[in-house]
């Protein structure tokens, strides 16, 4: 399982103060409701664009396994969205529509694809919205849309933590890692869940 994390920073001041090893374990496995400490689990790396720079950084991500269900949960840091490279403060001043930086522009056709990703999933979107903040998106365009999520619900990586945390979706779609896998249909690690709308973009 996934669970994000608080880092109150940039990707590349956890990247320079080596912000996997502040990370600590939840207070109970969220896959199985254990509260026995969990284990430490070793590190994967994931790439993240740097603020500084605009290149993607290497990050490490710190995992830990459940002594109980000996399943592992990773925590991935709050600036984040699941499986995308772009920092999520990147993506969201795109989404307002608010200017980015000439050093991230070669970000552009992936921002494209992310915003499309964004409008696919806004009528399922509303839906979690609705029934879990009273928040309606219907007939906004995309902007408006994302303007209206942080008018309500904070400006990411708070909205996206929020929302996550009520309704078991992100701000770009609903991914099995982010089900507990005792009640995961798949079972899978760290998995796409797709749809009908399209695929999603490779990083």
């Amino acid at each position: 399982m996934q669970i994000l994390t608080p880092f109150a920073g940039s990707p590349d001041d956890y990247f320079a103060s080596a912000g996997e090893r502040l990370v600590r374990p939840p207070k109970c496995c969220p896959n199985c409701g254990s509260t026995r400490r969990l284990r430490f689990h070793g590190y994967y790396e994931r790439y993240v664009s740097s603020e500084a720079s605009g290149d993607p950084l290497a990050l490490k991500i710190r995992r830990y396994r459940c002594r109980d269900c000996n399943l592992t949960t990773s925590l991935l840091p709050c600036f984040c969205f699941s499986y995308r490279i772009l920092r999520g403060e990147l993506v969201a001043k795109y989404f307002r529509g608010d200017g980015i930086e000439a050093r991230e522009s070669k970000w552009l056709p992936l921002l494209r694809i992310y915003h499309q990703r964004f409008e696919d999933w806004i009528p399922q979107l509303t839906l979690h919205l609705q029934s879990s903040f009273s928040v309606t998106l219907t007939n906004l365009t995309s902007r408006a849309a994302w303007r209206r999520i942080e008018l309500h619900l904070g400006l990411f990586p708070t909205a996206n933590g929020r929302i996550l945390s009520r309704s078991g979706v992100t701000l770009l779609g609903r991914y099995s890692c982010h089900l507990p896998k005792l009640q995961s249909d798949d079972g899978g690690d760290h998995r796409h869940v797709l749809f009908s709308s399209g695929t999603d973009p490779p990083m």
